[in-house]
């Protein structure tokens, strides 16, 4: 049934409207102005049209494909809607916000190279997303070391005091060595999630900074030239941010920040979402 409906609404590049309707259109006028029998006439054209071109390999094999990738970018979305709600509200106001931006420097963007840069934007989004996400996992992490930071640090000092023993039992004394090695190396691990919390703030902040540049470019740019320069801009902050996301990969908890990015209609959402407020505004 979805092939038959791709035969149907088939569109050639460079085609606005499919022929189908035309011919369509055709018969119907026909069939209303001179006779009945166009239709009839239309209507068997119509079933072998479609039973042709569905029936082509090609065809289906290019149908089977669309459809593989729609569904493959409502996987990403569903994805990303998830991830979303893992967020607290400041955060997820955060990530809104950004989105909300780069919905409108899309649209500031017109002709010049404004598909390419949807899904740049896109990426970007999807990007800040991970960051906000890696940095709520880091938080957590923080918060707790700071809670047991004290508690670690007499652990540790009250089995450095019983290790000054001399003669302390060989067992003894070697588990607790293994408890001062283990204390050492949380104590280490918790001052490394300090330093990863931090690069993700920085990179968050920069983010949101480089994404306003462009905004503000884009409000300004007057003509081609200077429209180009701000999808310039644009395309140089996400290759910076996708390279900082990689070489921090690790660092980070990252699972792939260069996996594929929700479908454009993230931006389109995004805009929807926008007309209704300023409709609703102003009712």
């Amino acid at each position: 049934m979805r092939t038959f409906w791709k035969a149907f609404t088939f569109r050639p590049i460079g085609m606005p409207i499919p022929p189908n309707f035309f011919g369509l259109a055709a018969f119907g006028l026909l069939g209303g102005f001179v006779s009945p029998g166009f239709w009839l006439i239309g209507a068997g054209l119509e079933v072998a049209y479609l039973a042709l071109l569905s029936g082509n390999r090609r065809f289906r094999a290019a149908a089977e494909a669309g459809a593989a990738a729609a569904r493959g970018e409502d996987e990403r979305l569903e994805a990303y809607d998830a991830l979303l709600d893992t967020l607290e509200p400041a955060d997820r106001a955060q990530q809104e916000k950004l989105e909300e931006r780069c919905a409108e420097i899309a649209g500031s963007l017109g002709p010049v190279g404004a598909a390419g840069q949807e899904e740049a934007l896109a990426q970007l989004a999807w990007l800040h997303l991970k960051l906000l996400s890696a940095r709520a996992a880091l938080r957590a992490v923080v918060a707790e070391a700071g809670a047991e930071a004290r508690s670690l640090q007499a652990q540790e000092d009250a089995a450095r005091a019983r290790l000054r023993d001399a003669g302390l039992p060989a067992d003894l004394r070697r588990s607790l060595e293994q408890q001062v090695t283990v204390i050492d190396a949380r104590q280490a691990a918790h001052a490394e999630a300090r330093t990863r919390l931090d690069r993700a703030e920085a990179e968050l902040e920069r983010i949101h900074q480089q994404v306003a540049l462009v905004r503000d470019q884009a409000r300004l740019a007057a003509g081609e030239g200077a429209l180009a320069g701000a999808v310039d801009a644009l395309t140089a902050s996400l290759g910076e941010a996708t390279r900082w996301a990689e070489a921090e990969r690790e660092l980070l908890g990252l699972d792939d920040p260069l996996a594929a990015p929700p479908p454009a209609r993230l931006l389109e959402r995004q805009r929807a979402r926008r007309a209704a407020r300023e409709t609703g505004a102003n009712r």
